[in-house]
């Protein structure tokens, strides 16, 4: 089953609604049915504001996510910063607890000075060591761990690269973030077997755990080192198309959370790409 939502606040919200509590409203005023919440620069949501979140989340029947915040990087090899980064995982994990939601995205790591396999392997065994970690508390419930593709040319996150991280444990599933993806190879996703065979990499590291994953979609403009900024579905320069990712994710009976992440107008691009894969099920 695939669900639609945005992340964060597009602009036509805030136009309409002035506290951040009535997005569950929002959401089911446009028929949507998934939520992205960003701790970006930290988690620095009260308790009591996020069991508010939660217990609305969850009488609304919305699936709610939560994006780690952006200082978290596995791949630096210094002790410090990866005790950090577990605390911001730690930390968010919590405060998921009482959103009621199940899934945790963040960026694993940038190379920094490191070559791309110094920092992959950095990113992997710390990750591994993560895992260990977490299982060691026993106040954090359930929860699936969802490491994004990336961008830029100077972070990890390939297909590839997070599919091998995803083969740690099964609480690791992939985000895929077909903007990314598509910015990070120079506009590689046109065609429906191209999308494709983004889940035929994740099927030969995971085999049938491929078709669990959570799911980023905006166009993104991208230049020589990959990503330069996200877009809205106006754009006519810059990919990629959803409509041909659609007939895949029906063909392949693919099972995620869509969240769209176009700049200022995630609610109405979430919409948009909720009506094409309307159409193309009813249609197959």
């Amino acid at each position: 089953m695939i669900k639609f939502g945005p992340s964060g606040f597009s602009q036509d919200f805030e136009k309409e609604f002035k506290s951040t509590v009535d997005m569950p409203q929002w959401l089911l005023k446009h028929n949507l049915n998934c939520y992205e919440m960003a701790f970006t620069y930290g988690v620095n949501l009260a308790d009591e504001t996020a069991k508010k979140y939660g217990d609305l989340f969850k009488e609304s029947e919305i699936e709610v996510s939560v994006h780690a915040p952006y200082y978290i990087n596995f791949a630096n090899p210094n002790e410090e910063a990866f005790a950090k980064s577990v605390m911001y995982i730690v930390g968010s994990l919590k405060k998921m607890k009482l959103l009621n939601a199940k899934k945790l995205v963040f960026h694993p790591g940038t190379m920094m000075k490191m070559t791309r396999e110094e920092a992959f392997n950095n990113t992997y065994k710390n990750i591994k060591r993560l895992i260990e970690i977490l299982d060691s508390y026993d106040d954090l419930g359930e929860f699936y761990l969802c490491p994004e593709t990336m961008g830029k040319h100077g972070q990890i996150g390939t297909v590839e690269e997070i599919a091998k991280i995803c083969s740690i444990d099964k609480r690791i599933i992939p985000t895929l973030d077909f903007g990314h993806i598509n910015a990070f190879n120079g506009g590689s996703l046109k065609t429906e077997k191209d999308y494709e065979n983004v889940f035929k990499i994740l099927k030969s590291y995971l085999g049938d755990r491929f078709n669990k994953v959570h799911i980023h979609f905006s166009k993104i403009e991208y230049g020589k080192k990959g990503e330069i900024k996200h877009l809205t579905f106006d754009d006519e320069v810059f990919g990629p198309n959803f409509e041909p990712l659609a007939k895949v994710l029906k063909k392949l009976n693919i099972d995620a959370c869509l969240i769209s992440e176009s700049n200022g107008e995630q609610t109405r691009d979430a919409e948009i790409m909720r009506n094409i894969y309307n159409v193309i099920s009813k249609n197959n």
